[in-house]
């Protein structure tokens, strides 16, 4: 261990996801040095979770406050030297915001991985990934301070669920951050028919835009328990800890379960799960990705370059319940 290291600065400003991906590699760098202060710069909402890791100091920096944030960031910050810079976002407006810290070490994805110029920003380029997925480009970057293993659930300090649930229970988080990974309305109702018959009460989460909430309102079932924009971050992790199972596509939930060690049934089609599933699960994944990649590129997913996206919007509509509800047989009964 480099007892040199005693001040490390971590950049991740979003998404929910790839947070929750960061946030097991940091526990992990807290192990790793456990006398280092960390100081995470992140968003105003991904700031909920990133709160939950003791020992961390947060830093939030709003992208709605422009170049005024990044100055109001370099002097809240200029006492410090940081020892090490790691910079887990490829983001042009996250490189900008790593130029008002102050660090001798500044590191970035390997530079075959690099984005939007990152390279041109940090002086040293993490490991090769040994997985295509996004918490192991994460993981390759620590591996430049000798960290290269994770380990799930977290130990998290949660707040107490909300009142009223019932005392077993499974979830469902309908909406993802983008309309174009739902899955159809018909889906769902579906698995919620089937959790009747298995005498599974359902309990459905989400955050509170009205797209998030009008998707809710249409599924019914007498065992189902609507907490869509009732909950903020931290609660939403108690009531994710507590379920049997979960089942969403692909958003910020299902990596918030992973954290706490609930399995998920991810449903995908315009990413690869193999690079955004969750990571835990990625055996409980139901995906028409290949199929809808191969469709739309003429070539098998393993000839695409990492980060190839679908771009049907009808993708998500080719999982059919009975692939679902196949996989909720299975991942229920083990």
């Amino acid at each position: 261990m480099d007892q040199t290291i005693t001040n490390i600065a971590v950049i991740r400003l979003s998404a929910i996801g790839d947070v929750c991906h960061a946030m097991a590699v940091i526990a992990a760098l807290q192990k790793r040095y456990p006398k280092a202060q960390i100081t995470w710069i992140t968003g105003p909402v991904e700031a909920q979770l990133v709160r939950l890791l003791p020992g961390v100091k947060v830093h939030v920096y709003d992208k709605k406050s422009g170049v005024s944030g990044m100055l109001a960031l370099r002097k809240a910050l200029s006492s410090i030297q940081f020892d090490v810079l790691l910079h887990l976002q490829w983001s042009l407006r996250a490189s900008l915001l790593s130029k008002m810290l102050r660090a001798k070490r500044r590191i970035g994805f390997k530079k075959t991985y690099s984005r939007e110029k990152q390279h041109w920003f940090v002086n040293e380029f993490g490991e090769e990934p040994r997985s295509p997925h996004v918490l192991d480009s994460f993981l390759a970057i620590a591996a430049k301070l000798q960290v290269t293993d994770i380990h799930l659930p977290l130990a998290l300090t949660l707040p107490d669920a909300p009142g009223g649930l019932p005392e077993t229970y499974v979830v469902i988080n309908p909406s993802a951050s983008k309309a174009e990974r739902n899955w159809t309305l018909d889906g769902y109702q579906a698995v919620i028919d089937w959790c009747a018959e298995q005498g599974l009460a359902v309990v459905l989460t989400g955050g509170p835009s009205d797209a998030e909430k009008a998707m809710a309102a249409q599924l019914h079932g007498s065992h189902v328990t609507d907490l869509v924009g009732q909950t903020n971050l931290a609660q939403m992790l108690s009531v994710l800890q507590g379920a049997n199972w979960v089942l969403s596509p692909d958003t910020g939930p299902a990596h918030m379960a992973t954290l706490v060690g609930t399995p998920v049934v991810g449903l995908y089609a315009h990413s690869n799960p193999q690079r955004t599933g969750p990571f835990r699960d990625l055996d409980k994944v139901v995906s028409v990705y290949e199929q809808c990649a191969q469709q739309e590129y003429g070539k098998p997913v393993s000839e695409l370059p990492w980060a190839s996206r679908v771009h049907d919007p009808k993708a998500m509509q080719q999982i059919t319940a009975e692939q679902v509800i196949a996989q909720l047989v299975f991942v229920n009964g083990s």
